[in-house]
């Protein structure tokens, strides 16, 4: 580890010590976190000082001009973040432009009204598709004992898929736990040592459908399977410390965007399909008329990501009122009360509320690279390189060009 390395982990575990959270990931030194733990947390002023010294080092360094992007970003990032604490109050727009080096933008509502009406289409009954989403996602429902092995054979087989197109660290591994009382539906707590514990919130239901779908996001091939190789090949391979450690900042954008991506990179739909009927409906007890409309109601689903986005510029871009958030929220979630509850809680949270766009941004993001005879290699690229979404949105326009090296 280098003076810069050991700096921008000091900044990043001095910051955590202000806003808890916001590491999500530390598996470097332990007596660099003990030393930064101990006594009072530095002053937010003397941070911010810090934060221009470790800016002005990365820029006079040696390094490459892929990890001179990639740690500006991230210091970037964490002085937004201390100025915010300051009481400088960025605006929302600016906030997220600082934090996850995008720009949040509204989708558009008819991508929604799209969405309802293939629900409406695929769901059987009458009523609103409020109504009969309740009732289908109900039948659909894992109980809860049965959660942990429907959830641990998805994963066995993800694995599987995973190591056929990309390579792990061979002493690689992942645990699943029940929680409650979370604004997610599930969550990645990677451990470091190529170790993930990977936390599914009991508070939602969980259909069986979505059941791949998150193992797809949190392990294989998503976000353990990205922690673990960069750790190995970038951390320990290289010595680059700014790779112990995980923050709220632009990596999230990619790591989104490779998460909501990995299930088509592994699965087929009709391959999901068979996986569903024949392995993982039996062993959850739900019978299953037809697997390929769970699936393309599913799909449909995926469409409304963005509506929490939209919520979250709304209340802090616009100022408008919480009530007419929420009704906006229940206007547009087919999810229920407690989807529409756990999505207002998230965009409130100052940690959480500009990460929204990480995942409707990202996946747009990365899409372009993700088809094509190159795919594969595209999202292993991904996996094993520390890009910011600048650098990814020039990579996307030089292989439209054709002038991709």
């Amino acid at each position: 580890m280098d003076q810069i390395g050991r700096d921008y982990l000091t900044l990043a575990l001095s910051l955590d010590r202000h806003l808890e959270g916001f590491i999500d990931a530390y598996y470097g030194p332990p007596e660099l976190k003990a030393e930064v733990q101990c006594g009072d947390p530095r002053p937010l002023d003397m941070l911010a000082g810090d934060a221009r010294e470790l800016q002005q080092a990365i820029d006079a360094s040696g390094y490459d001009a892929q990890r001179k992007e990639y740690l500006a970003r991230q210091t970037r990032a964490m002085s937004a973040v201390i100025d915010n604490l300051s009481g400088q109050q960025l605006g929302f727009v600016e906030e997220v432009e600082l934090y996850f080096d995008v720009s949040p933008q509204m989708m558009d509502e008819s991508l929604f009204e799209a969405a309802h009406a293939q629900i409406d289409r695929l769901l059987p009954g009458g009523g609103s598709v409020h109504q009969r989403f309740s009732v289908w996602e109900k039948r659909l429902e894992v109980e809860r004992d049965r959660v942990l092995p429907v959830f641990e054979r998805a994963c066995q087989e993800a694995r599987s898929r995973t190591l056929d197109l990309f390579e792990l660290p061979p002493d690689e591994s992942v645990r699943w736990e029940l929680v409650e009382d979370q604004p997610w539906r599930a969550y990645n707590r990677y451990l470091g040592d190529h170790r993930s514990l990977i936390e599914v919130n009991t508070d939602l239901p969980m259909p069986v459908n979505r059941v791949l779908t998150g193992v797809t996001h949190e392990a294989y091939p998503g976000h353990h399977t990205e922690g673990a190789i960069k750790e190995y090949r970038l951390y320990e391979g290289q010595g680059r410390a700014e790779h112990a450690v995980q923050i709220l900042a632009p990596e999230c954008v990619l790591a989104e965007g490779l998460a909501v991506s990995a299930l088509r990179m592994i699965f087929t739909e009709t391959e999901e399909a068979a996986f569903l009927q024949d392995e993982l409906c039996p062993l959850a007890g739900v019978q299953i008329e037809s697997v390929e409309k769970e699936i393309a109601v599913a799909r449909a689903l995926d469409a409304l990501r963005g509506v929490t986005g939209n919520a979250a510029l709304l209340l802090h871009r616009d100022g408008k009122p919480l009530q007419e958030v929420e009704r906006y929220l229940e206007r547009w979630m087919v999810g229920g009360p407690g989807e529409v509850a756990q999505a207002m809680r998230f965009i409130q949270i100052p940690l959480w509320r500009s990460y929204a766009f990480s995942y409707t941004v990202g996946k747009e993001l990365v899409a372009p690279l993700l088809e094509g005879p190159d795919r594969v290699a595209n999202f292993a690229r991904l996996l094993g390189e520390p890009l910011t979404p600048t650098q990814v949105r020039q990579w996307v326009a030089e292989r439209s060009a054709g002038t991709e090296n």
